[in-house]
């Protein structure tokens, strides 16, 4: 079945779940992407439930909060995830107190 065919089913039936929106980038080649993560079900009676599983949700790391994913255009793995503040006060002051430096150094022996 076709992407375009299951979205056309989901829309015609009760429709539950959600998606969450993630900005990533690669510090090595600076591309940037969104990727969708999440499930949506549709539901009809008298018929099977639908369920589209989007993304793939690595798991972070329990100490740095890291995750490992690749870039798609360079194959490095100097991926990060980018967040924004949901609102921000146009009276607001700009800080830098909060930018942190990330280092992603592998150990190699000879």
């Amino acid at each position: 079945m076709e992407i375009t065919e299951v979205i056309k089913e989901i829309k015609n039936r009760k429709k539950t779940g959600n998606l969450i929106k993630k900005r990533f980038t690669c510090i090595h080649c600076g591309k940037t992407w969104i990727e969708f993560v999440g499930v949506i079900v549709g539901r009809k009676d008298g018929c099977e439930d639908m369920c589209l599983r989007i993304g793939m949700e690595s798991e972070n790391c329990f100490a740095c909060r890291w995750r490992s994913l690749k870039c798609e255009n360079c194959n490095t793995d100097d991926v990060y995830e980018i967040t924004f503040p949901k609102d921000i006060p146009e009276e607001t002051a700009l800080s830098f107190k909060s930018i942190k430096k990330v280092a992603n150094h592998s150990a190699h022996t000879n």
